[in-house]
């Protein structure tokens, strides 16, 4: 059986100032950082292990993104 994902929820203006503190709960922990706009949930920053599974288990490829114009 898995693990429950302790999930904080912030508002993205307030993670802007303390991101280093959600990708830290995301990496070492066993937390998940709920953002969110205008008091909808709007994304998530979970750990890669996480997002890897999830994506594997849907069945869902990824593609890198064409790289930025400067």
């Amino acid at each position: 059986m898995t693990q429950p994902i302790v999930e904080h929820v912030e508002k993205i203006a307030d993670v802007r100032n303390s991101f280093a503190d959600a990708v830290g709960r995301a990496k070492y922990g066993n937390g998940a950082t709920v953002l969110t706009s205008r008091g909808k949930r709007v994304a998530a920053i979970v750990s890669i292990d996480l997002y890897e599974r999830a994506l594997e288990a849907l069945g869902i490829t990824t593609l890198p993104a064409p790289p930025k114009e400067k």
